[in-house]
């Protein structure tokens, strides 16, 4: 696994001989508040959750302004490689900003925008809510069809079976038990579980065919690992969402432990995305949306497919977890952020796709990286600047990148490994294909 960290500003602002052509964001949304409600959360805990203020699965305001903030640092980001001009209207008309159906992802893309072009009204592109994107849904939205059991096989070849998963992370789950049941991390014997609630950390890990509906990061039943995530989701969102110490998973975690914990989710995800035949079919249509987009800058002409019309060099697609980890997965990339686990996909957090040209040759560079702002960035709400930027990592794609600071790869070599890796089966035809339209009167809170 090939991992590395610098920032951003530090290798981008070299006289690298390059010109910066296109940069697509492929997003996480902000804070947000718990996906379940509190009748849910009362069944892993007796203790109750806090309360966020908004509705379930709601960006925060918190979450709001942490992403005006990263839209900021991009803008003067792009001012300063001069793909931004700094005229709204001009880079309005030179921006696309995409965002899955749900209200958090649809405020994320627009909150970024109004940091990115300070004035301007953002036009996110979604389908209604609640209706399935078939680029970051096609299971769901019917574009793709997969083998729950042949999934399910595939996990169990690769992970050997949910014992196995318990065992190497019985330490999280030991962790995770002593915070939902109030009692010191390592004490014997266990204390009961309290009457009442059900334990996530001893309930078994199936590894077999999920149940209908089948969706994205849906393919293979996780059991008691995914009722742990679920648990434990609300902690780093209180932490970020500056919640009082005491509130953040009842004041039992150290900053530490609250990324340990994070080793649980991050399983989850890898597991439910990355193996080669459910990455391949859940992840393949949005792969492919990126890919024709970086073509349609390079040939200078419209590619069927593409997120966006080629006026547009600035594209910022915000979904969620799920679909970050799987489309990292399918160029075989990984990533370490301070105050994080390997390849957890953070907060507001993106993979970033630079297309850049050789000033001597004239030749189409490929630039990855992943960016966040770290856990205290967002919980401080604290000014990003190009001398002050998010945590990032320049990312090393396997097949591709050659020494140097940004582990540059050749477009022509990008584009043959991220073909090889899509399954073209999984992919809309473009001619089937009904963009999104903006979505309006998306509520903030």
């Amino acid at each position: 696994m090939a991992l590395a960290v610098s920032p951003v500003a530090a290798q981008t602002y070299l006289n690298d001989n390059t010109v910066l052509k296109q940069i697509i964001l492929f997003g996480r949304h902000s804070v947000r508040a718990p996906t379940a409600s509190p009748s849910q959360y009362a069944q892993f805990s007796p203790r109750p959750y806090p309360d966020f203020g908004v509705p379930t699965g709601y960006l925060t305001v918190h979450g709001q302004q942490a992403e005006v903030l990263l839209g900021t640092y991009f803008r003067n980001y792009l001012l300063e490689e001069g793909l931004l001009s700094g005229n709204t209207s001009t880079d309005l008309a030179a921006s696309y900003f995409r965002a899955n159906s749900i209200q958090r992802s649809n405020v994320t893309a627009a909150m970024f925008g109004q940091g990115l072009l300070p004035g301007a009204s953002i036009p996110v592109h979604s389908y209604a809510l609640g209706e399935p994107d078939p680029v970051f849904d096609p299971i769901l939205a019917n574009v793709a069809v997969v083998d729950p059991d042949c999934a399910a096989q595939e996990m169990q070849e690769v992970y050997s079976s949910g014992t196995a998963l318990a065992s190497a992370y019985s330490a999280e789950f030991s962790l995770v038990r002593s915070v939902l049941y109030n009692y010191p991390n390592g004490t014997q014997p266990l204390p009961a579980t309290p009457s009442g609630v059900t334990d996530p950390t001893s309930e078994p890990i199936p590894l077999d065919a999920a149940a209908s509906p089948l969706y994205t990061g849906n393919v293979v039943n996780f059991g008691g690992l995914q009722d742990t995530e679920n648990a434990i989701d609300p902690f780093v969102m209180e932490y970020a969402d500056n919640m009082l110490l005491s509130d953040v998973a009842w004041g039992e975690l150290s900053t530490d432990a609250l990324s340990q914990q994070l080793r649980l989710v991050t399983l989850r995800l890898n597991s439910a995305m990355t193996t080669p035949y459910v990455d391949q079919v859940q992840s393949s249509n949005a792969a492919a949306h990126v890919l024709r987009s970086m073509k349609q800058e390079v040939l200078g002409m419209t590619i069927p497919g593409a997120f966006s019309a080629p006026a547009a060099k600035v594209l910022v697609v915000i979904s969620s977890d799920v679909y970050v980890v799987g489309l990292a997965g399918l160029l075989h990339t990984h990533w370490l952020l301070p105050g994080y686990q390997p390849d957890y996909s953070a907060t507001g957090g993106a993979l970033v796709f630079e297309l850049r040209q050789s000033l001597d040759t004239g030749e189409y560079l490929v630039r990855v990286y992943y960016t966040s702002q770290s856990l205290d960035q967002l919980r401080n709400l604290t000014p990003l600047s190009v001398t002050a930027p998010p945590e990032t990592g320049q990312l090393f794609i396997p097949g591709g990148s050659k020494p140097g600071a940004g582990f540059d790869v050749k477009f022509e070599t990008f584009q043959k490994l991220l073909t090889k890796a899509i399954g073209f089966e999984y992919v809309q035809a473009p001619s089937e294909e009904t963009p999104p339209g903006v979505l309006t009167n998306v509520p903030l809170q």
